[in-house]
């Protein structure tokens, strides 16, 4: 089959073909995507991070899956694994981190063909009583503070950074327990702090409205309390970070959340510590960002989810649907739109 769509364009005739044969062999597999903001307003937060996507090209895509999948509940999914049963063309659409347009926005574009999303908020920032570390970062660079936060970051033993690309990724990738403090230092040392800054955007979802949201339609997972790297945190900082999400979930919703969302997502950012604290904190499944197929009947502390293409209904489509890197694709000039997930 790679022989076949090597040669395959994907929007042409054949492709649509070699595209319903594939879903019909595949279709007991499992897709699960994640979006994070959905707006069509500019922010400091998402911008230039592929992180919004315009509601506009939310529900062109979304339509896209309505037509060619099964659109499922999380919980229905952990359910039928459960019970090693096999599911049909499902598809499950989750968000990221608790933006406050998940409920305002993107839900009534779901609810309108009876969709149902989970949503995964950090629970120590709904109801905008600080902002996430990425946040802040974000903030301080956008703002022309990258000197002030590399000059903290170096006195505090992280790799110098020159430009604000590069601290952002230092971040990510030298992720200590310590960085959000620092960037609240760096916060106050440019007048403002955090509380101050999510009290007057308000990015996050608040808690009346995750209380009064329709349970048979949105669904809260876990996403921790910070959204943190658990893999460089201390077994009991990891169980801390984790527990407490799952205890400010359930206290907001009445309902203990039934699943976990690693922050970040990737296999360096979590741990086999991470894994087994997820099961003894009363989770029924932990999700990953790995952009694995999520095969036949699976654990459900085994699943993988793919990110949304934001920038392109193309690239969504090709990521949806598996397609590889392909001859084809790279002979229309095109091969910066392919996503390779993974193969047939």
């Amino acid at each position: 089959m790679s022989s076949i769509l090597a040669k395959t364009e994907f929007n042409a005739w054949t492709g649509r073909l070699v595209r319903r044969l594939r879903r019909r062999y595949n279709d007991h597999c499992i897709g699960i995507v994640t979006y994070h903001s959905v707006s069509a307003r500019p922010s400091v937060f998402t911008d230039d991070t592929g992180l919004r996507i315009h509601p506009v090209a939310f529900e062109r895509q979304i339509e896209y899956l309505e037509s060619n999948f099964r659109p499922t509940a999380l919980r229905e999914v952990i359910a039928a694994l459960e019970e090693r049963r096999r599911l049909e063309r499902a598809i499950v659409i989750t968000f990221d981190d608790g933006y406050a347009d998940n409920l305002r926005c993107a839900f009534p574009i779901l609810y309108r063909r009876r969709i149902p999303m989970t949503v995964f908020p950090v629970a120590s920032i709904i109801g905008n009583a600080d902002l996430l570390w990425q946040h802040k970062l974000a903030w301080l660079i956008r703002y022309g503070h990258a000197d002030r936060v590399g000059a903290a970051f170096s006195s505090a033993g992280y790799p110098p950074g020159h430009d604000g690309e590069q601290i952002a990724d230092y971040a990510r990738r030298c992720f200590r327990p310590d960085l959000p403090e620092i960037l609240e230092s760096v916060l106050e040392i440019a007048g403002t702090n955090g509380r101050t800054l999510a009290g007057r955007f308000r990015p996050y979802v608040e808690p009346d409205e995750v209380a009064k949201a329709d349970p048979e339609f949105v669904e809260f997972g876990n996403h921790t309390l910070t959204h943190p790297v658990l893999s460089s945190l201390s077994g009991d900082r990891q169980r801390a970070e984790i527990a407490g999400g799952f205890d400010q979930i359930k206290r907001l919703t009445g309902r203990p959340p039934t699943s976990f969302a690693y922050p970040f997502g990737l296999k360096p950012h979590y741990s086999e510590v991470t894994e087994k604290l997820v099961v003894e904190t009363g989770h029924r499944a932990a999700l990953d960002m790995r952009r694995r197929i999520n095969t036949g009947t699976r654990s459900p502390f085994d699943l993988s989810r793919k990110p949304a293409a934001c920038g392109s209904q193309a690239r969504f489509e090709r990521m949806i649907e598996d397609w590889p890197d392909n001859a084809a694709a790279r002979s229309t000039g095109r091969q910066q739109d392919i996503v390779r997930i993974g193969g047939f």
